[in-house]
């Protein structure tokens, strides 16, 4: 482009650079974003189509205009010192560098902008003006900064050097730092003295291989708090490349502490059950037979004894035999709080009657059966105790020789719903948990050994379900409840 020869006589701009008009016109247009050739008096020579899109002129507006018109009014006082500044010492550069600029559409909207400058030397000085909008790259960014402040957990965006460029508040709360002592700072900051020295390495060997994954996978990772206390995290690393083409981290903290110290805790319970298992199956048992041997011993030694002896006896082997039933309870409510792995697919209605079948009903009781789902997936064992259980409860505790017992099945989401409803004498709020506790009862009814609701709950809780009671109202008697997963879950198993 030979801008040299310039025809300083005529003020008009269509005449003022005298060059291949039609070459510079079409070089302008060719370019991918806005663009217009500049003079000294902030007049705009030449402007391609993608500038007047963008600022909402045609194309004939736009030609002979003053700069300052497509400046909002915050911006035109300074802009003509700004200007006779760079054609002091022109260079190629990007206008504003750091600030935020704004250029006014056609019709008042000001809408925000990138500008790079580009002297064109000649007889006369201009300069070529690219003018980018980045609205849209400005809403994505603004997306991005709300994404991770809203995320549920730590975030913080690492750039190549391990640089810290964004945090969120979660992320914050969880280090008890604030915005500004993090970003801007190295990462390592964040780590434990004994991870610092090679961390460097490691960020280097993941940029050189950069792919979703956690990091330290089946390792026990720990960060730094601001008050020199290490605490349990997961953390997820996500790369990206930014607006600028830098390689950057999305890296997702989770703190664990609270769950840590839950698998610790329920790591010591599971502990203190196995022993307490081993001592009721072996410790208790052993002593109880022995016992119950030496009172056959006592009955062949005394031969014939008084009514009143026998009786004695008699009553020593009952609360033999109960502490055995006790034990038994116990162990198998240890053995309630593990999920059975072999799940199959169940016909409930095939299960339901095989419950029903095996059950002592009283013949003034009626069983009405609601079946609305045919199958799920899960253990037979565990649900088919769970129904039984709550199918005998209700008959057992009855206080009527006439009766009815309703049993339904629905599908809830990924639940099976399992309503067992009786019209007994009903259960008062206040005992609602209570009755799940073990050996608690509502009843008077001897036969019963408290347990069964408490093994009920374990089983629905160990399989991902759950269990709970209400009163029927207005009519009379108890309802339970049983939600139980319809399809196998992986935490279950």
């Amino acid at each position: 482009m030979d801008l040299k020869k310039v025809n300083k006589k005529s003020n008009s701009p269509s005449s003022n650079v005298n060059m291949d008009e039609a070459f510079l016109t079409q070089l302008v247009n060719c370019l991918p974003m806005g663009a217009m050739v500049v003079n000294t008096d902030a007049q705009i020579l030449f402007a391609n189509n993608q500038l007047s899109e963008i600022l909402g002129y045609e194309d004939s507006e736009l030609i002979g205009m003053n700069i300052d018109s497509l400046l909002p009014a915050q911006f035109k006082a300074n802009h003509t010192h700004l200007m006779s500044q760079f054609f002091v010492n022109p260079r190629k550069r990007l206008m504003g560098e750091g600030r935020e600029l704004f250029a006014s559409q056609k019709n008042g909207k000001q809408i925000p902008i990138e500008i790079g400058l580009n002297p064109i030397h000649g007889q006369q000085e201009l300069v070529l003006a690219t003018l980018v909008d980045i609205s849209q790259r400005l809403r994505a960014n603004n997306m991005f900064q709300r994404s991770i402040q809203a995320a549920p957990h730590g975030v913080l965006v690492v750039d190549q050097a391990g640089i810290i460029q964004a945090v969120n508040q979660s992320l914050c709360k969880s280090f008890g730092y604030s915005e500004v002592e993090l970003l801007d700072k190295k990462m390592e900051m964040l780590l434990p003295q004994r991870y610092q020295g090679h961390h460097s390495a490691l960020r280097h060997s993941f940029h050189l291989e950069p792919s979703v994954r956690s990091m330290g996978v089946g390792r026990d990772l720990t960060a730094l708090h601001k008050d020199g206390k290490e605490f349990p995290v997961e953390v997820g690393l996500s790369p990206f490349i930014n607006t600028n083409d830098e390689d950057m981290v999305f890296v997702s903290l989770l703190d664990i502490t609270e769950r840590k110290r839950m698998e610790t805790e329920l790591k010591e319970n599971n502990t203190s059950l196995k022993e307490f298992t081993y001592v009721a199956s072996h410790d208790l048992r052993s002593p109880l037979r022995g016992i119950s041997n030496l009172i056959e011993w006592i009955k062949e030694d005394l031969g014939t004894t008084t009514a009143e002896v026998e009786y004695n006896l008699t009553r020593i082997n009952e609360r033999i035999q109960k502490m055995e039933t006790l034990i038994d309870n116990l162990l198998a409510y240890a053995r309630a709080g593990k999920a059975a792995p072999d799940t199959q697919v169940i016909d409930m209605h095939k299960l339901i009657s095989n419950v029903t079948e095996l059950l002592n009903l009283p013949a003034g009781m009626k069983l009405h059966k609601d079946i609305q789902l045919d199958t799920i997936v899960t253990a037979w064992t565990p649900l088919e105790t769970v129904v039984r259980n709550l199918l005998s409860n209700a008959i057992k505790h009855h206080n009527c020789e006439e009766g009815t017992i309703e049993i339904s099945c629905v599908a809830e989401n990924t639940l099976c719903h399992i309503t067992v409803t009786d019209d007994g004498p009903g259960i008062p709020p206040e005992a609602y948990e209570r009755i799940f506790s073990l050996f608690q009862t509502t009843s008077d009814n001897k036969l019963s050994s408290g347990i069964g609701l408490s093994i009920s709950r374990r089983l629905a809780q160990a399989h991902g379900g759950r269990i709970s009671v209400s009163s029927n109202e207005p009519q009379k008697g108890s309802t339970f409840h049983v939600w139980w997963p319809r399809f196998a879950r992986k935490e279950n198993l």
